[in-house]
């Protein structure tokens, strides 16, 4: 019986503890805010993969080994991505920025869509509408696929 009772006490200890701690951080951990923590890392790292898009070595970390990119002249890998951008070096890419972005997540799957509008150098703006899809492991989240499609200018009356 006594045994028992210390048993109790310690759990009951170990138990008010880790409720201190969890108050003192001023939430309980839940669901929406786990999602809300991975929704925020996520538009960290679409800030980062449109800040270092032509830059092969940034890419390496943002972009899973199973990345697919899916553009309008076809499907090519990580690697074919990457091999691509350092035969083809774009000095001076203009200025970009989000237009649009929105991710939602799904557990350890997080889906980002939106218009990211580009301005070239001495060239007309343009408008490309996204999805990207990122993916939890080990600890981190990595892009697994993206596709891109060039916005077209509405003629509505």
């Amino acid at each position: 019986m006594e045994k028992r009772c210390v048993k109790a006490a310690i759990v009951s200890a170990i138990f008010c503890s880790v409720l201190a701690v969890v108050f003192a951080q001023g939430r309980l951990p839940t669901a929406k805010n786990a999602a809300s923590d991975a929704q925020q890392a996520v538009i960290r790292l679409e800030n980062r993969w449109l800040a270092n898009e032509n830059n092969p070595a940034a890419l390496e970390s943002i972009l899973a080994d199973d990345f697919v990119h899916v553009l309008p002249e076809g499907m090519i890998s990580k690697r074919q991505h990457i091999d691509y951008l350092k035969t083809h070096a774009n000095a001076s890419p203009g200025a970009h920025k989000f237009e649009s972005l929105e991710v939602r997540v799904y557990g350890n799957v997080a889906i980002a869509t939106g218009v990211v509008l580009a301005v070239p150098p001495g060239g007309a703006p343009h408008r490309t509408l996204f999805t990207d899809v990122f993916a939890f492991r080990q600890g981190r989240w990595q892009a697994v696929n993206a596709q891109e499609t060039p916005m077209v200018a509405s003629h509505e009356n």
